[in-house]
C-alpha cells in the first residue's frame, strides 16, 4: 500500500515529465535532428579533417564510367564500378594530401604566371592546341576574343583553375626533383658496380643434400623462433565465408531467339550495298574486313563462307558460343590450291603404329574420322576440333606428308605417316583455289534481361529471403544450390575460387559473423553468401602456423648443419679440386660477373657469393660462404675494377639520367605513402552502406 500511495501522490509530477518529454521531442522533430542523427556523416570521409564530399566522389566515378563506354561501348558492370569506387577514393585522398602539402609549403600561383600560360611567349600545350594557326604560330587575336567574350566566362574560370592547379603541381614535382639531384659520386658507384667484373671458380654444397628426417625440430624451438620472428606471420582481417551463386549464362531458349534473330535479317543482309554500314547498324561483333583473304588465313568459324556462292548468305549457326551468318562478297582465283585436312597424330611407338592400323579400318567402316580424331588424336588443338586443320598450303607440312595430302582426292584417308613427333593419318575434306572476301554478322548470345536475368534476380532475392528465416544451408538443401565455401582477405581483392571480386569485400567490410550479404551481381552471376567467420587482424597464432614454422626453423638448422660440415671437410685442404674430390662435388667456373649481378650461373640467385667475389683475395681458398640455397667454397682468379675516369660523356648522362628517373619513382611512391601515413584520415564509408542496408 506504501508505494502505490507513492505513485498516486507523484502522479501530477509525473504527467508533468510526459508532457515536457513530448513537447521535447516535437521540437527536436521539427528541426530534423533525428534525420540528421539517422544520416550518419553528411560527408564520405575526411582528410586531416577536410572533407571528401560525394559530389566530388560522384564525379570522378562518373568520368571512368565515360571513359569505359568510350573506349568499349558498354555500361561498366557492378564490379567494375566497385574497382572505380575503391580507385577514386584513394585518388582523392592523394589529391587532397599534395593540396594540402602545397599550401603547407607555401607552393603558389600568382594572377602573372596564370597569364603567362594563357598569353606568354610559351602558352600552356590546352592553349596551343586551341589556338594554333596551319602554320604552328598563335592565333592571338582569337585567343584574346575569346577571353574577351562574355559567354566564355564560365569556361575560362574552369579553364583558369585546372592550369593553376597544374602549375602548382608542376612547382612540386620541380621542388621533390631539386631535393633529388644524383651526385657525381652515386654516377661513380652504379659505372663501378656494372662493369666491374670478376672470374672465380666454386664448389657447391647444396642445403637439399641434408634429408628432413636428419633435423629434429623441438617445440621449444619453434616457440622460440616463433616469438622472435613474430612479423612475418601477420595477417589481415579475414573472412570466411559460405556462398551460393545463380549463373547468368544464356539459356537454349536466348541461343534460339539470337538465332532466330539473324534469320529475319538473312535477306536484307544478301541485299545490302553498304555490307560495312549493316554491320554496324546491326552491332555485329566482327568488323567489316575489305581485303581478300588465302584459304589458309581464314579462321575456323569463317570457313563456311567456301560452301557459298557469291552473294550467298548462309543459315545462322553457331560456333564458340557466338551465332554467325556470313555472306561471300568476291572469289578471285589463287595462287595455288589448297586442302582442307583433318589429321590425327599417335605416339611414335609400336602401340601407335597398331592404334593407326586400326583406326583406319575403323574409318573404312563408316565411323566418324573426326569422332575419333577426338577421342584418340594426341594433338590436343585440332582434337577439340575434330582434327580439323582448316585449309592448308603445302610449305605447311613436311614434304613427305604434304606430297600424300595434295596427291590424294577429297574424301580419301591416308596414313599412317610418319612425322618427327608422331604418327599421323589424315582425311581430306576439301580442296580450293579460291581467294575470297566475305563479310560475317555475328552476335553474342546474350541472356534476356527479363525471362533469364530477372528470373535469376528473383531466384537468388527468393534464397537471401528465406535464407534469413530458415537458415542459409537449410535453404540451400531445400532449394537444391551447391553450398561453397571462401576465404577473403582485408586489402587483397582476388578471392580464392571467385577471382578478383572488390563489390564482395566492400559488402564484407560493414558484416559480422552469421550476417547473410544483400544479392551480389557480378558480370556473369548473381551470389548470396553468410559470413562464417572474422578473424581479426594480428598475429596467427603458433598452432594455426607450426608447420610453416618448423620448416623455416629447419630450413635454419639445414644451413648451419652444412655450413659446419663443410668448414670442417674445409679444413686441411688446399684447394678446390681437393676439396671436390674428397666431398664427391664438382669444381664450377663462374666468368665475367658483375659487381651488380645477383646471380651465379649453376647456383641461381646468391648475391652473397658475388659479394664475396669482390672482396676475397685473389688466388686463395676462401672460407665457408654461406649462400641463400647452398654453402660455397670459392677461390677468385681474376677481378677487374672500374675505372670512372674511363667513362664517355654519353654514359655518364646516360647513368645520371636513369638513376634519376629511379629516385623520382621510387621517392614518389614512398614520399606519397608516408604523407598518407601521417595523415588523419578518416573512412566513412562503411558506415554510410550500413546506413544504407534494410533494417
Amino acid at each position: 500500500m506504501g508505494l502505490m500511495q507513492k505513485l498516486r501522490s507523484g502522479t501530477k509530477y509525473i504527467i508533468w515529465i510526459l508532457i515536457l518529454s513530448f513537447g521535447l521531442l516535437w521540437v527536436l522533430a521539427d528541426t530534423q535532428v533525428f534525420d540528421a542523427m539517422m544520416a550518419g556523416p553528411r560527408n564520405m570521409g575526411e582528410v586531416n579533417r577536410e572533407p571528401v564530399s560525394w559530389a566530388e566522389f560522384n564525379q570522378r566515378i562518373n568520368l571512368y564510367t565515360e571513359q569505359y563506354r568510350q573506349q568499349t561501348g558498354a555500361s561498366p558492370d557492378s564490379e567494375i564500378r566497385a574497382q572505380y569506387e575503391e580507385m577514386a577514393w584513394e585518388q582523392l585522398i592523394v589529391d587532397k594530401i599534395l593540396k594540402q602539402k602545397m599550401q603547407d609549403m607555401g607552393i603558389m600561383v600568382t594572377d602573372s604566371e596564370l597569364m603567362e600560360m594563357v598569353t606568354g611567349d610559351n602558352p600552356d600545350p590546352f592553349i596551343r592546341q586551341q589556338f594554333t594557326r596551319e602554320d604552328g604560330t598563335i592565333d592571338r587575336v582569337a585567343l584574346q576574343n575569346a577571353i574577351e567574350a562574355p559567354e566564355n566566362r564560365e569556361i575560362w574560370i574552369m579553364i583558369e583553375q585546372q592550369l593553376r592547379e597544374q602549375r602548382r603541381q608542376q612547382k612540386l614535382n620541380q621542388y621533390v626533383e631539386a631535393s633529388l639531384r644524383v651526385s657525381d659520386f652515386e654516377v661513380h658507384q652504379h659505372y663501378k658496380r656494372q662493369n666491374s667484373r670478376a672470374n672465380f671458380q666454386f664448389v657447391r654444397f647444396p642445403f637439399s643434400d641434408i634429408p628432413s628426417d636428419e633435423i629434429e625440430v623441438s617445440d621449444s624451438e619453434a616457440r622460440a623462433f616463433y616469438r622472435n620472428n613474430e612479423h612475418r606471420f601477420q595477417r589481415n582481417k579475414t573472412w570466411r565465408f559460405s556462398y551460393v551463386t545463380f549463373s547468368i549464362a544464356p539459356t537454349e531458349a536466348d541461343t534460339m531467339r539470337t538465332l532466330d534473330y539473324l534469320a529475319r535479317l538473312r535477306d536484307d543482309f544478301r541485299a545490302a550495298d553498304n555490307v560495312d554500314r549493316f554491320l554496324t547498324d546491326h552491332f555485329s561483333e566482327t568488323s567489316y574486313f575489305e581485303n581478300f583473304l588465302k584459304p589458309s588465313e581464314v579462321r575456323f568459324e569463317h570457313l563456311k563462307a567456301f560452301e557459298l556462292d557469291v552473294d550467298e548468305v548462309s543459315e545462322p549457326y553457331v560456333y564458340n558460343n557466338r551465332a554467325h551468318m556470313v555472306r561471300l562478297l568476291e572469289e578471285r582465283t589463287a595462287d595455288q590450291t589448297y586442302v582442307r585436312v583433318r589429321q590425327l597424330r599417335l605416339t611414335d611407338s609400336d602401340a601407335g603404329r597398331e592404334l593407326a592400323g586400326e583406326l583406319i579400318g575403323r574409318v573404312r567402316q563408316g565411323e566418324s574420322f573426326a569422332a575419333l580424331a577426338e577421342s584418340y588424336s594426341t594433338h590436343s588443338q585440332s582434337a577439340r576440333r575434330g582434327g580439323d586443320l582448316g585449309y592448308i598450303e603445302r610449305d605447311d607440312k613436311p614434304a613427305a606428308q604434304a606430297n600424300a595430302i595434295f596427291a590424294a582426292s577429297t574424301g580419301s584417308v591416308i596414313g599412317p605417316l610418319e612425322g618427327d613427333d608422331g604418327i599421323y593419318l589424315f582425311q581430306i575434306t576439301d580442296r580450293t583455289n579460291r581467294d575470297i572476301r566475305f563479310a560475317d554478322l555475328s552476335q553474342d548470345f546474350e541472356p534476356d534481361p527479363f525471362e533469364t536475368v530477372q528470373r535469376l534476380a528473383n531466384e537468388a532475392e527468393d534464397f537471401q529471403y528465406f535464407a534469413h528465416a530458415d537458415g542459409f544451408v537449410s535453404e540451400a538443401e531445400r532449394s537444391g544450390f551447391t553450398v561453397q565455401e571462401a576465404v577473403a582477405t582485408e586489402g587483397t581483392p582476388f578471392i580464392t575460387g571467385l577471382g578478383q571480386s572488390r563489390m564482395i569485400l566492400n559488402e564484407l567490410q560493414h558484416m559480422r559473423r552469421g550476417n547473410i550479404s544483400d544479392v551480389i551481381e557480378t558480370e556473369d552471376k548473381f551470389m548470396v553468401f553468410r559470413v562464417d567467420e572474422v578473424i581479426p587482424e594480428g598475429t596467427r597464432p603458433l598452432d594455426e602456423v607450426r608447420t610453416q614454422v618448423e620448416s623455416l626453423v629447419r630450413e635454419q638448422k639445414r644451413k648451419e648443419l652444412m655450413t659446419q660440415r663443410v668448414s670442417e671437410m674445409r679444413d686441411g685442404i688446399a684447394s678446390l679440386e681437393e676439396l671436390a674430390e674428397t666431398s664427391g662435388k664438382s669444381v664450377q667456373s663462374a666468368e665475367r660477373i658483375r659487381l651488380n649481378a645477383a646471380t651465379v650461373p649453376g647456383a641461381g640467385r646468391e648475391p652473397k657469393v658475388v659479394g664475396a667475389a669482390f672482396s676475397l683475395s685473389e688466388g686463395q681458398l676462401s672460407p665457408v660462404v654461406t649462400g641463400n640455397n647452398a654453402a660455397f667454397v670459392m677461390v677468385v682468379e681474376s677481378r677487374t675494377m672500374a675505372d670512372p675516369a674511363a667513362m664517355t660523356t654519353a654514359e655518364r648522362r646516360q647513368i645520371r639520367e636513369e638513376l634519376q628517373q629511379q629516385k623520382n619513382t621510387v621517392f614518389g611512391s614512398v614520399w606519397v605513402d608516408r604523407l598518407k601515413a601521417d595523415a588523419d584520415i578518416r573512412d566513412f564509408r562503411t558506415q554510410q552502406r550500413m546506413m544504407q542496408r534494410p533494417m
